[in-house]
């Protein structure tokens, strides 16, 4: 063989022998990677929100949270735990962020003033788009008499 080959076979055996488990032939160790830190937090909440008593509250479908820069940060089927001596209620799902005129209609009942505002000022802007359509639209004729005169000829 040549020598360039078992030098570099050599190398690798010093790297990566101490990790073979087991005789001749078998397979390495697969390293575990486990993600304690996401585990840890959830069972710190968990236990945040059993010393205050929370209750669940049940089928609330969406959840929507309006933001200053007109985007909104939607949670479908979010756990909601509230309680009402300590006057807390936690949210707790899969966000979603979205534009504001991306979830319209639905969203016209939940919007506030601002939003309002703003969602005003978008449709004007389109407003604007189909007036300027509507005038453009010269290539149709105008009626001219009536079904009734015609038929009578």
């Amino acid at each position: 063989m040549d020598p360039e080959v078992l030098d570099a076979r050599a190398k690798l055996k010093e790297k990566f022998g101490p990790t073979q488990i087991g005789g001749k032939g078998t397979q390495r160790r697969v390293k575990k990677v486990v993600h304690h830190q996401e585990i840890e937090e959830d069972k710190k909440i968990k236990s945040t929100i059993k010393k205050f008593g929370m209750q669940t509250l049940q089928d609330i479908d969406e959840v929507n949270m309006f933001m200053d820069d007109n985007t909104v940060i939607n949670l479908k089927r979010p756990q909601t735990q509230f309680s009402v001596r300590e006057n807390l209620l936690v949210v707790s799902g899969k966000p979603e962020t979205k534009e504001l005129t991306s979830m319209m209609p639905d969203i016209l009942k939940q919007v506030g003033p601002q939003q309002y505002q703003y969602l005003q000022t978008q449709l004007g802007k389109l407003g604007g788009a189909k007036n300027e359509a509507e005038n453009d639209d010269d290539d149709v004729p105008e009626l001219v008499g009536t079904f009734e005169d015609a038929g009578k000829k």
